[in-house]
């Protein structure tokens, strides 16, 4: 199974569903400008922020690897559509079997996110297409850095994308959805349900955020 290609799909449909179908034009269903670059280097630099960086504060702290990768993920997000945008997606597949690192090395990670963060802010102003796939490869640096390969990338996105769709189907946007699930968030738990049942597809999961959803006071 290619799981890359896969992810395009779930990220179109989820695209689809929550921004209409003129999305792929530049701009929602309700006239809202979308700009995926900025969405790819805010994400970058909040992955930054996982990591000790500030030489004035928490010096002997140690990195959040586990919000690094969610951040990861959710810049994933963002490649992907603007790369459906483009109407290139099968540029990606040369990334297929990328291999994850041993060690994480939390200081080349920074620099990567760096580069993500220069090339994403400046693509978004010339709107290059031969940007994305540079930032297309420093993403998969990335993941390799924090010692992800494409299955761990797949397991990740899939728990992201199918919330994101209970979200939008439950109340998301007009405030009604309820984040918190008996004093857990609701990612929290989405995840936890994969790694109990690794083998679960996307549509097993959501109904499984269905059935816990239910059980919300």
């Amino acid at each position: 199974m290619n799981q890359i290609k896969q992810m395009f799909e779930l990220q179109q449909k989820l695209n689809d569903a929550t921004n209409g179908e003129i999305w792929t034009e530049g701009a929602t269903k309700e006239g809202r400008q979308i700009s995926w670059l900025r969405c790819i280097y805010m994400e970058a630099a909040e992955a930054i922020d996982s990591f000790n960086w500030k030489h004035w504060k928490d010096i002997d702290s140690q990195p959040d690897l586990d919000n690094a990768k969610v951040e990861l993920v959710d810049i994933w997000h963002f490649i992907m559509s603007e790369a459906i945008h483009f109407g290139d997606t099968g540029f990606a597949d040369a990334y297929l079997e990328t291999q994850a690192e041993r060690d994480i090395d939390p200081e080349k990670m920074v620099e990567v996110l760096e580069k993500i963060v220069a090339i994403s802010a400046s693509a978004n102003v010339d709107k290059s297409q031969n940007s994305l796939y540079r930032i297309t490869a420093l993403f998969f640096e990335a993941i390799a850095t924090m010692g992800m390969d494409i299955p761990e990338l797949y397991k990740r996105y899939v728990v992201k994308n199918q919330l994101n769709t209970f979200r939008q189907d439950h109340g998301y946007k007009d405030g009604t959805y309820i984040k918190i699930w008996d004093a857990v968030e609701d990612n929290v738990i989405a995840f936890n349900i994969m790694e109990e049942q690794p083998n679960l597809t996307p549509e097993q999961l959501y109904k499984k955020l269905e059935e816990e959803y239910k059980q919300v006071d």
